[in-house]
């Protein structure tokens, strides 16, 4: 007997270190990048912290920043939206969010109305095999976070037609046969809670400019979107499950470079809104950002662009949402530490970048003070592109019509910004490196010295006077953090 009750003890014990090692073994090798979007998402759920739930595609992925709307309003939110996601994904994702918050405001995206697709894995609805392909796969970064249960089945037997890719989402260990091959640290510190997660509150953030952005003709009524879409569906799906929960929604069209399509379904949508009584806005209509500095690529916001929608959509919040302002508050407390981390990253960028178009667009961004000093003749004065980043940050037109040399001075800490082309001097500029005075002397010397200290001339270096360009980036206190000289290469600015 007592043999007996041993090997019972053994076996059971077996089990559970058997069972236990398949559990660490399916979360090690599940693939993360769901968990990753969505793991602050459900910690602030459970403490009540979300006010505002943004929904929709990589549009909204890329143009919401609830760290930005947090840092300057207060405001707390969640970027739900989903690369390639269409309507009929963003209704299911937000009634499964719904299960664990309830937002006092819905902003919903309504890019891609047009689509008329039923399936995401429907073959002869897509052109190629590849969209088909591309849309069962971003599909998984919206539903593979959410447990199974009856809601996740209703959800994947709307969205997915084939049985056999059902299985994926409601039984992952059956793609995670090669897993192994891709594992790595953060892997592995899933079991104890501690893998990388995302830190934006579901936002991803790009950094490239789009110096070209296409042009498409304007919609005229011939192209106006007047049949029944699945996309329109769902759209009135999503207005519909807000309004029976007694959430106020808001539809948006966030910019881009929009093709004569987009405009169209961008007015339906407007149609939509109107019929159900709900906000909508449209910034395809708007000069919320700028085409030509503001875009990642075609479709996609930079983070200057992003900076600039959040702005916009956290001014629309403030003034129509009566939501709470939680900075200061000491529950808040990780909200402002995902601030803080940001803008770490940011100085980051801005100081590792290499390429001149982006670290101007990052400094209209940042608060940073600095110097821009052009020399004469250069090839900088026949680049359009970065004439109208110059443009951007000293908000006039003196860049143009001019051979050089040219000089622009943005001290952010005084709110003061000069400039001087040609032969024009600047004297007495109050600035947070002292009271600055400029002369361009003869083509490559030229001075730039303070008051206080003026025998340091500034835009002298002997190894780089024949450079194109000089930018001082300077701080608060007036120390320069970083002085960057730049030649030009065909349009290509080599630092």
């Amino acid at each position: 007997m007592k043999k007996t009750l041993t090997n019972i003890l053994k076996s059971i014990v077996f089990v559970l270190l058997l069972t236990l090692a398949i559990a660490a073994t399916v979360v090690i090798v599940k693939r993360k990048e769901s968990d990753y979007k969505y793991t602050d998402f459900f910690n602030e759920a459970k403490k009540d912290h979300i006010d505002v739930l943004f929904m929709g595609s990589s549009h909204v992925i890329n143009a919401i920043n609830p760290v930005f709307l947090f840092e300057e309003y207060g405001i707390t939110s969640y970027n739900m939206g989903g690369h390639g996601a269409m309507l009929q994904a963003t209704y299911w994702e937000l009634q499964q969010a719904l299960e664990y918050c309830t937002p006092k405001w819905v902003v919903v995206d309504t890019y891609m109305l047009e689509k008329n697709i039923r399936y995401l894995d429907n073959r002869e609805e897509f052109d190629d095999e590849d969209e088909v392909n591309t849309s069962v796969e971003q599909l998984h970064l919206n539903m593979d976070a959410w447990p199974l249960n009856d809601l996740k089945r209703q959800a994947i037997d709307d969205l997915i037609q084939d049985e056999s890719v059902k299985k994926e989402f409601l039984y992952e260990f059956i793609i995670y046969h090669n897993r192994w091959k891709y594992l790595n640290e953060s892997d592995f510190k899933t079991i104890t809670g501690t893998a990388d997660r995302n830190r934006l509150f579901g936002a991803e953030m790009r950094y490239q400019v789009e110096l070209e952005p296409d042009q498409y003709p304007e919609v005229t009524e011939e192209d106006l979107l007047t049949e029944d879409t699945v996309g329109t569906e769902y759209l009135e799906k999503i207005i519909e499950l807000c309004q029976e929960r007694g959430i106020p929604v808001v539809l948006t069209y966030y910019p881009f470079a929009a093709e004569t399509k987009d405009q169209a379904a961008a007015i339906r949508a407007g149609q939509i809104a109107e019929s159900f009584d709900v906000p909508y806005i449209n910034m395809l209509d708007m000069d919320v950002i700028d085409v030509y500095s503001d875009l990642n690529d075609h479709g996609h916001l930079n983070v200057v662009g992003s900076k600039k929608v959040t702005d916009y959509m956290g001014e629309w919040l403030s003034e129509t949402g009566d939501l709470a302002d939680h900075r200061g508050d000491d529950s808040y407390s990780y909200w402002q530490e995902c601030v803080d981390n940001f803008n770490e990253e940011l100085d980051d960028v801005l100081f590792s970048e290499d390429n001149l178009y982006i670290k101007l667009d990052l400094l209209n961004l940042e608060d940073y003070n600095f110097v821009l000093y052009v020399n004469g003749d250069s090839p900088v004065f026949l680049d359009d592109y970065l004439k109208r980043m110059i443009r951007n940050s000293s908000m006039t037109n003196k860049i143009d019509g001019t051979s050089g040399p040219y000089i622009l001075v943005k001290d952010n800490s005084t709110g003061k910004t000069y400039e001087a082309c040609e032969s024009e001097e600047l004297s007495a500029m109050s600035t947070a490196m002292g009271t600055l005075n400029y002369r361009p002397v003869e083509q490559y010397f030229r001075l730039l010295y303070s008051d206080e200290d003026p025998d340091t001339n500034y835009l002298y270096d002997e190894a780089h006077y024949l450079n194109d360009i000089q930018l001082i980036i300077y701080d608060e206190d007036g120390d320069i953090l970083e002085h960057d000289y730049y030649k030009s290469n065909g349009g290509n600015y080599v630092r």
